[in-house]
């Protein structure tokens, strides 16, 4: 009789298990299509409405990637992106289609700066558990020269990146719409600046602003994807440690 009710017990067990992680699954997919739809609307009115030049097109990625990890943030800025914003770009900004390549291609930076969010993460997890612990301007002031690190990291290796793809493009002569840096890269042309250099070099005092808004947003807006997943700051399955 014991052993029947065990066996009970843990098939009960077992299928609470099943269905918090059905229930988490469909979180992370409610989750990565608000964060495509966040990315394209915020860049949109950025780019498209105020006409700033910055792009602010991967706050909600690195928000899901500081809530939820790499595989999440993978899921929002290449896949979920590729199957939703050709929509965007051709009856938003009225793009022609041979433009969706050239600007698709870029997702390369996106890989790129999820997986530099992703292990930088990991290093500043303790620091981070002290902050959601009990957060605090204190010890959020522990926390942001990290996340300053990690944006200065982010500009350099974003710069490179785009520079990099930009020079390709630009090889290729393929059909690309205007981006933001195209002014500065103008100004470094006629100073003859060589051409990957100039891809490079202006696209820095653009990604120097857009990565700190994009970090420090991202970072805000993962406290609020965790309330949803986790059920509050301290279901984030992060445990403080001491200092």
């Amino acid at each position: 009789m014991g052993s029947l009710q065990s066996a009970e017990a843990g098939s009960k067990g077992k299928a609470g298990l099943s269905d918090n992680r059905s229930s988490f699954i469909i979180k992370i997919a409610i989750l990565c299509v608000v964060s495509v739809l966040g990315n394209e609307l915020l860049s949109y009115l950025i780019t498209g409405v105020a006409k700033a030049p910055l792009y602010l097109d991967t706050v909600f990625t690195v928000a899901i990637c500081f809530a939820a990890g790499l595989v999440p943030g993978l899921l929002t800025g290449v896949v979920f992106s590729i199957l939703i914003s050709p929509f965007i770009y051709i009856y938003l900004y009225h793009h022609p289609v041979e433009m969706i390549f050239a600007s698709k291609i870029f997702s390369i930076c996106v890989v790129v700066e999820l997986l530099l969010v992703y292990f930088f993460h990991k290093k500043i997890r303790s620091r981070e558990a002290v902050f959601l612990d009990k957060p605090s301007l204190s010890s959020f002031i522990g926390l942001a020269p990290l996340l300053l690190i990690l944006v200065a990291i982010d500009c350099i290796a974003i710069s490179f990146t785009g520079g990099a793809i930009d020079f390709m493009l630009t090889r290729a002569s393929a059909v690309r719409p205007y981006f933001p840096e195209d002014s500065f890269k103008l100004g470094l042309f006629r100073n003859n600046v060589p051409v990957l250099a100039a891809a490079v070099l202006s696209r820095i005092p653009i990604n120097i602003v857009d990565r700190f808004i994009v970090i420090f947003g991202g970072f805000g807006i993962s406290l609020v994807y965790r309330k949803f997943l986790f059920g509050g700051d301290k279901k984030t399955g992060i445990k403080p440690t001491r200092q």
